[in-house]
């Protein structure tokens, strides 16, 4: 039952450290690449679900829902991967080649192992439990993981290619180096879960990588997000007030375009001798 301990303890720990984003992301994070992270977090979520299950159904040997809940596990995964691709290439606001390739390859591989998890429905391809509730991974799962570890290691290099194009901004750089290191500890846990598929290493993985964005990267986001809201609501007043002024001016007022002659902006004083209504 320590297995879903783990995971039952990563999903709480996600929930209440990335709430805002996940049920309140209007607010702060109101940019297309934090709604595609929330989707994320959410397919983090449903992984988080199928691991814990897998742990109690394993716990308790039940052969049949062990082998539906599996089924499931990697379609979780396989959504969280390629929205992981996603997110990067929107955050790092990339639409060249490479960045299109890694949504491309990470839907791909969703597609793939989404056809795999059919398949083995019918014809182990990627595990099967046995009678006595063991589970058995079979070879394809292994190039299920590695191809999931070879698109982390990807979204990692185009992050630090993108963190050396932004040396001068200092900001910029230090999330992208965040963003970089999600993709290496992914990729090294999920190394080491190739090898050892009883631990819950890529559970692990999600809450020390999401948790490392949130500190770091989302966090100051929100403080960006604030501060350009304060400002244009600074601006917003300065032009109030600025409106107000021209319209209650007891002379006329008015701009035009030098070149074309093109009124442009008037008070309210010359709108009514133009006739207009405001």
């Amino acid at each position: 039952m320590y297995y879903s301990t783990i995971g039952l303890l990563a999903g709480f720990v996600l929930i209440i450290v990335n709430q805002d984003i996940l049920f309140d992301s209007k607010k702060s994070y109101d940019k297309p690449a934090w709604r595609v992270y929330g989707r994320f977090l959410f397919a983090v979520l449903a992984y988080y679900v199928t691991d814990v299950a897998w742990g109690i159904l394993e716990d308790k040997k039940l052969a049949g829902p062990l082998f539906a809940d599996t089924l499931l596990y990697f379609i979780a995964m396989a959504v969280s991967v390629v929205l992981w691709a996603k997110y990067t290439v929107t955050y790092l606001d990339d639409r060249n080649s490479f960045g299109r390739f890694l949504v491309g390859a990470g839907y791909v591989i969703a597609g793939a192992i989404t056809v795999l998890v059919i398949v083995n429905v019918f014809v182990p391809v990627l595990f099967t439990v046995d009678k006595a509730c063991v589970y058995h991974a079979l070879p394809v799962r292994y190039g299920v993981l590695l191809s999931q570890i070879l698109l982390f290691l990807l979204t990692s290099i185009h992050a630090f290619l993108s963190m050396f194009r932004f040396q001068g901004a200092r900001e910029k750089y230090y999330r992208y180096r965040i963003l970089a290191f999600f993709g290496v500890i992914m990729a090294v846990l999920l190394c080491v879960q190739l090898w050892f598929p009883y631990l819950p290493l890529y559970s692990i993985g999600f809450m020390l990588g999401t948790c490392l964005l949130h500190s770091f990267v989302a966090n100051d986001e929100k403080e960006d997000f604030k501060r350009n809201l304060e400002e244009a609501q600074k601006i917003k007043v300065l032009k109030d007030r600025f409106a107000s002024l021209l319209d209650n001016l007891p002379g006329m007022a008015f701009t035009k375009d030098a070149k074309t002659g093109t009124y442009l902006a008037c008070n309210q004083a010359f709108a009514e001798y133009a006739h207009k209504e405001t």
